[in-house]
This record gives C-alpha cells, structure tokens and sequence, in this order.
C-alpha cells in the first residue's frame, strides 16, 4: 500500500486570494501558548493553496457534507444556520498572517 501524509488541523485561520490562488491557513491548538484567559490559542501549521475553481469545488463537497452531518444529527440548526457542538464563541481568533 502507498504511504501518505496525514495533516491534522483544529480548524481553518484566514483564507484569503492572492496572486490569483486561493489560500487557506491551516491552524492547531497550541500545547504551550495561552490566552488571557488560560485557553490555548490557535498557531499556524500549514498552508493549503488552490486555484479558484478548485476551492469552489471542496466548498460544495464541504456544503454537502454539512447536510450530512445535519441529516446524521452530528450538528444541529438554529435559526437556519448550521451549529457545531463547540459554539463558535468558544474558538479562539486565528493568528493572523504575515504574508497579506
């Protein structure tokens, strides 16, 4: 069987467009860097660059995954918009990038 990398990721940082290319930050808790409040903060790990049409395509594989996972009673709704079990306040903000 043939080896490949896996790449683990708490979430998404900044995604941005650049020089035409789609780019999106990939981000982890940090194990030693804090917040105020003693919450770990998100780092940067790696980049993810694609062209447009490319991410319009893994956009609508994540959309239907989504209506999935509603489906599967993963995630639930309210008020219309899809929630996850962690609430989105409790997310520390994504570093921001150097590079833009």
């Amino acid at each position: 069987m043939d080896s490949k990398a896996e790449v683990f990721a708490d979430g998404m940082g900044e995604i941005t467009l650049s020089g035409g290319m789609v780019r999106i930050d990939l981000v982890s808790l940090s194990p030693s860097k804090q917040d105020a409040e003693g919450k770990p903060q998100l780092e940067f790990r790696q980049r993810i660059v694609m062209p447009p049409d490319g991410f319009l395509r893994s956009f609508s594989a994540m959309e239907d995954l989504v209506k999935k996972l509603v489906d599967a009673g993963v995630v639930k709704t309210r008020d219309g918009q899809e929630i996850t079990a962690t609430k989105a306040a409790e997310i520390p903000e994504p570093p921001k990038s150097p590079n833009f």
